[in-house]
C-alpha cells in the first residue's frame, strides 16, 4: 500500500511538472502568437509579449455606423482620435475612450456643399487644423477642428515638375512652420513640399535609383522590344510618413529587399536614421522564400513618439515592429490571423499614450493594444535613458531581465549606467553578456586607464626599484672584475 502511494505521488508530481511546463504563463495566455525577438546572432529567441488586444471599435451598432475601407487614423496631443473612414467619405472623432464625439462628411466650399472623394491620409496639427489628402479629388483639404473648410491645395505648379505628372495625394504631415508635407500615389521623385501659404517649394528626401546588376548586364545585350518589357530603373516609392519632435521625417517606403525601408530625412532630405543596433531596422531577418508571406517586411506606416522610440507596421505579416532612438529592436507583436489581435490588412498605426492603435482595412475596425508589464518596462527603460535619468532606466532594466533573461538590450542599458557611474568592470560583464562589442571596448579602455592609473605610483617604484638594483649589479660587477685584474698581475 505504501509503494503504491508512493508510485502515485511521483505520477501526480510528474503531471503537475508537466502541465506547469505547458501552461502558458501571464501574458502569453491571452495572446494569439508566440512572442519573439531577434539575438545578436540574427536567431529568432522566445520573447515575453509586450502588448495584448484590447478594445476593439468597428461601428457595429453605434450611431455611426460600420466601418468601410478605413485608410488612416491619427491621435492628437489631447488623445483625441481622427479616423478616416474613406470607403463613407468621412472623418470620425472619438475620444480616448473610444466614445464618439462627431462625425465630418461634408463641408461648405464657397456657396457649395463640397465632400471628400476616397481620402487616404490625415494630419491634425497642435492647434486643431484638419489636413486631409482628399485622393480622388487630387488636393489637400484644410479644415477647422469643427469641420470648416479654410482652404484646398491643388496640383503643385513648376518647372521642375516632369511632363506627365499626376497628383493624388494619399499621405499628409504638417510641421511647427506650417509646412506641408505630401506623399502622392506614384511619385518617385520624393516628398512634395508646399509652404505655410500652399505654393509649391520642391521635393525632398529623394529616394536613390536601385537596380539589379544582372538586369543591367541583360539589358545591354536585350533587343529595343526586350528592353521596352523590361522594368525602368527608378528610385523608391514612399509611402507614408512622420513626424518626430524635432521636426525630422520618418519614412516607409513600398519596396521590399531595400536596406532602408525606414528613413529619417533631416531638413536638406539626408537619411539621419541611426543603425547602431545588432540589425538593421529592416522588421524579420529570418525570412520565407516562398509562400503567400514570402520575402522582406513591407511597411506600410510609422509613428514616432515624444523619445525617440518608432514602430513600424509589416503589411506583409501583420507585425509591428518598435525601435529605440538607436535602431535597437525592442519588440515585435501582431500577425496575419483571423482571430482577435491579429490582422487581415492592417493599413495605419498610431500611439495613444501608451497604447498603440492599428487600423486594419481588410477587417474594418480599430483595435487597441495594450501593453503588458513587460512591454511597459522596456517603454520605461528606453523613456528614463532618453531623458538621461540612466540608473532609473537601469532598474526598469533588471526588472525587464526577471522577465526575460535572454533580453541582450536590457543588459546593455544596465552596461550604459554602470559606465556613467564608472563602474567600467562591471559594465563589462554586462556588455559582454549584451554582446556588445562597441560599448564592451570602450569599458575595457576605461578600466584600463583606471587600472593604470591606481597602480602607476607602485608599478613606477618598481621600475625605479629595478633599474637601481640593474646600477648597483653593474657597479658591484666592474668593482669585483677590477680587484680580480689587480689579484692576477
Amino acid at each position: 500500500m505504501k509503494r503504491f502511494n508512493v508510485k502515485c505521488g511521483t505520477l501526480l508530481l510528474l503531471l503537475l511538472l508537466f502541465s506547469t511546463m505547458l501552461a502558458p504563463l501571464g501574458a502569453a495566455a491571452n495572446a494569439p502568437y508566440p512572442g519573439y525577438n531577434y539575438s545578436y546572432w540574427e536567431n529568432t529567441n522566445p520573447s515575453a509579449i509586450p502588448y495584448l488586444p484590447g478594445e476593439i471599435l468597428d461601428g457595429i451598432d453605434e450611431e455611426y455606423g460600420r466601418l468601410r475601407s478605413p485608410e488612416d487614423v491619427f491621435v492628437t496631443q489631447d488623445h483625441d482620435i481622427y479616423l478616416l473612414d474613406s470607403g463613407n467619405n468621412r472623418i470620425l472623432v472619438f475620444d480616448e475612450g473610444f466614445t464618439f464625439i462627431r462625425s465630418i462628411e461634408e463641408f461648405k466650399n464657397g456657396s457649395e456643399i463640397d465632400q471628400f472623394n476616397h481620402p487616404q491620409g490625415i494630419f491634425v496639427t497642435d492647434d486643431g487644423f484638419i489636413y486631409v489628402a482628399d485622393t480622388n479629388n487630387q488636393r489637400v483639404v484644410e479644415l477647422t477642428k469643427d469641420g470648416e473648410f479654410i482652404r484646398e491645395i491643388g496640383k503643385p505648379e513648376s518647372d521642375v515638375i516632369r511632363a506627365g505628372f499626376e497628383y493624388y495625394p494619399v499621405k499628409i504631415a504638417v510641421d511647427q512652420a506650417k509646412r506641408i508635407y505630401v506623399i502622392g500615389r506614384g511619385i518617385y521623385d520624393g516628398i512634395i513640399e508646399f509652404d505655410s501659404d500652399g505654393h509649391f517649394s520642391g521635393f525632398t528626401g529623394a529616394n536613390r535609383v536601385t537596380f539589379n546588376p544582372i538586369e543591367y548586364v541583360w539589358r545591354v545585350f536585350a533587343t529595343r522590344e526586350q528592353r521596352a518589357q523590361m522594368s525602368l530603373f527608378i528610385p523608391i516609392e514612399f509611402n507614408n510618413l512622420a513626424l518626430d519632435d524635432e521636426g525630422f521625417i520618418y519614412t516607409t517606403n513600398s519596396e521590399r529587399n531595400t536596406n532602408t525601408p525606414i528613413q529619417r530625412l533631416n531638413p536638406t532630405g539626408e537619411d539621419v536614421l541611426r543603425k547602431q543596433g545588432y540589425h538593421d531596422p529592416i522588421g524579420d531577418l529570418e525570412i520565407a522564400h516562398v509562400g503567400h508571406y514570402a520575402g522582406s517586411s513591407t511597411f506600410i506606416d510609422i509613428d514616432v513618439n515624444n523619445y525617440g522610440v518608432y514602430s513600424a507596421l509589416d503589411l506583409n505579416r501583420g507585425r509591428v515592429f518598435t525601435y529605440d532612438e538607436d535602431g535597437n529592436l525592442l519588440y515585435v507583436f501582431g500577425q496575419i490571423g483571423e482571430q482577435r489581435g491579429t490582422f487581415r490588412n492592417p493599413v495605419a498605426i498610431a500611439r495613444l499614450g501608451e497604447d498603440v492603435l492599428v487600423l486594419d482595412k481588410g477587417f474594418n475596425r480599430i483595435t487597441r493594444f495594450e501593453a503588458t508589464e513587460f512591454g511597459s518596462l522596456v517603454n520605461q527603460a528606453v523613456m528614463h535613458y532618453h531623458k538621461g535619468n540612466d540608473q532609473e532606466s537601469a532598474n526598469y532594466w533588471h526588472e525587464v531581465l526577471k522577465l526575460n533573461t535572454n533580453y541582450e538590450v536590457a543588459y546593455v542599458g544596465i552596461g550604459k549606467a554602470l559606465l556613467m557611474e564608472g563602474q567600467n568592470r562591471e559594465a563589462m560583464v554586462y556588455f559582454e553578456n549584451g554582446n556588445s562589442r562597441q560599448y564592451y571596448s570602450k569599458a575595457f579602455k576605461r578600466y584600463r586607464q583606471e587600472v593604470m592609473r591606481e597602480h602607476f605610483g607602485t608599478v613606477m617604484t618598481g621600475v625605479f626599484a629595478l633599474a637601481l638594483f640593474y646600477v648597483v649589479f653593474r657597479t658591484y660587477r666592474r668593482i669585483r672584475r677590477g680587484g680580480e685584474r689587480v689579484a692576477a698581475k
